[in-house]
């Protein structure tokens, strides 16, 4: 079986257990899981540039002129046949409607299965399992690349500007983008970059994404005297990140990290209410996140389901990608020539100091 239909057969299975006679894929991550292609033509709107028709044995994407021959050269697997509209003309006349069509949004009548959908793209087949760990390696070595050009008079654009380079010639694009200096660390757990000089510390955190799927890091880059309280800090973060590693079990519900990060910050020096200032991640893949878990979360992490655990505290964050497999935890963003400590029995990213 093609790797497309592979992704698609749980969806061809649910249609035949829910009686349905097509499905209409139209979200972005949704497609791109889909096809293992870009979806979007702006990443700024929701839109994708086509919508995939599924039926038991056939799938047509429907798309305008303008964007057919490169969809259809680049991106749309060979399974895939083409309908194609003006470009003065919307799509959705030539959607399937009604009771018998089911969607991953809701309109037309469908029946909304948009909650299964996200949950069959949660655990990946082998061979995207092997291409998102070369997107991991990659994102995060093309980020180290750029922070090891970081200097402490360059403005946080300055910075921004490196990783996008780096970033690009890797064949990567961006979906998330912060940087913060010293002066802004402790102040915001979304820091858009600005002008603002780094100063003797900058911290950048990426989602980069190639053909759909994504990869989330977090590297920082200090200068001058590393101190033992900066050790200590950072290392407690970190603490709190293996909590939320050892608590990700295939089978067992996402609020189970969750509860284990919670309990983890008092318990490493930070205030108890830590946790509550920013969210600890969750289920990643073809979005930054689909959602941040917590501790009412009742979905099962699932095997083979990429995850962005990214705990911060103090100034400080951990923040790589993993995933969750029935034989354990794997790290995918690993760089060998970013220093690196042990935490936990894992070998951890450590702080760059110039």
């Amino acid at each position: 079986m093609s790797a497309f239909n592979q992704r698609i057969q749980p969806l061809r299975d649910l249609m035949k257990a829910q009686g349905l006679d097509a499905f209409v894929l139209r979200r972005n991550p949704n497609l791109a899981w889909a096809i293992a292609g870009r979806s979007h033509v702006p990443t700024t709107i929701d839109a994708a540039c086509f919508d995939l028709i599924i039926t038991q044995d056939s799938a047509t994407a429907v798309t305008n002129v303008v964007e057919a021959p490169r969809l259809i050269a680049e991106e749309l697997p060979s399974e895939i046949t083409v309908k194609t509209t003006k470009w003065s003309e919307g799509r959705d006349p030539q959607l399937p409607t009604g009771s018998k069509v089911g969607s991953d949004q809701p309109g037309g009548d469908r029946i909304d299965l948009g909650t299964e959908v996200e949950m069959m793209r949660a655990s990946l087949i082998a061979s995207d399992v092997e291409r998102f760990k070369e997107i991991c390696v990659d994102a995060a070595v093309a980020l180290g690349n750029a922070m090891k050009q970081v200097e402490s008079s360059d403005r946080e654009i300055d910075v921004a500007g490196l990783i996008t380079h780096s970033l690009w010639q890797a064949d990567l694009e961006i979906a998330f983008l912060g940087v913060a200096g010293a002066d802004r660390v402790h102040k915001f757990r979304h820091p858009l970059p600005t002008y603002a000089v780094v100063g003797n510390r900058v911290s950048a955190s990426i989602c980069a994404k190639r053909k759909g799927l994504i990869a989330s890091v977090t590297r920082i880059v200090t200068f001058g005297e590393v101190t033992d309280q900066m050790v200590s800090d950072y290392t407690s973060i970190f603490k709190v990140e293996a909590a939320l590693l050892d608590a990700t079990v295939v089978g067992k519900p996402f609020s189970d990290p969750i509860n284990a990060a919670i309990a983890a910050y008092p318990a490493n020096g930070f205030d108890a209410d830590e946790w509550t200032k920013h969210h600890q991640g969750g289920p990643t893949g073809f979005l930054p996140r689909d959602w941040p878990a917590n501790q009412g979360t009742t979905r099962l992490i699932a095997e083979n389901q990429p995850i962005a655990w990214n705990p911060t505290g103090k100034g400080w964050k951990a923040e790589d990608t993993i995933l969750a497999t029935s034989a354990g935890v794997q790290l995918l963003t690993n760089d060998p020539d970013w220093p690196a400590f042990e935490v936990n029995g894992r070998t951890r990213g450590f702080l760059l100091q110039r």
